[in-house]
């Protein structure tokens, strides 16, 4: 009898982390730098780059936990080991449903 072939890679389930006040049901994690500029030569033909200050940017929703306080804009919240500035809080709630939460954030690249 053979052994079973495998196939394909392994793959990461779930979230990086957890927040206090909320259960997390997705995170958005997206990088960016905050001035691209193309330098072109004469011609007009791209021969340079410059992507500077990086940007961290992400989006946490979840179902918001009884007896909590809600974290507001310009605190700070960590996940993930980086500490992002919140930027925008939204709530949302329908009668029949529990309470949403959506937390945007950014980490500068120069601000620890």
């Amino acid at each position: 009898m053979s052994l079973p072939a495998t196939f394909g890679v392994a793959h990461v389930y779930g979230l990086y982390d957890t927040v206090a006040f909320v259960t997390l049901q997705s995170d958005d994690i997206g990088i960016k730098p905050a001035l691209d500029v193309e330098v072109t030569d004469e011609t007009g033909r791209v021969i340079t780059d410059r992507l500077d200050d990086q940007r961290k940017e992400i989006t946490l929703n979840g179902v918001l936990k009884p007896d909590v306080d809600i974290p507001s804009v310009g605190q700070t919240i960590t996940y993930f080991s980086v500490v992002y500035i919140i930027k925008d809080v939204t709530t949302s709630g329908v009668n029949n449903n529990f309470r949403k939460v959506s937390l945007k954030g950014v980490k500068y690249q120069e601000i620890a």
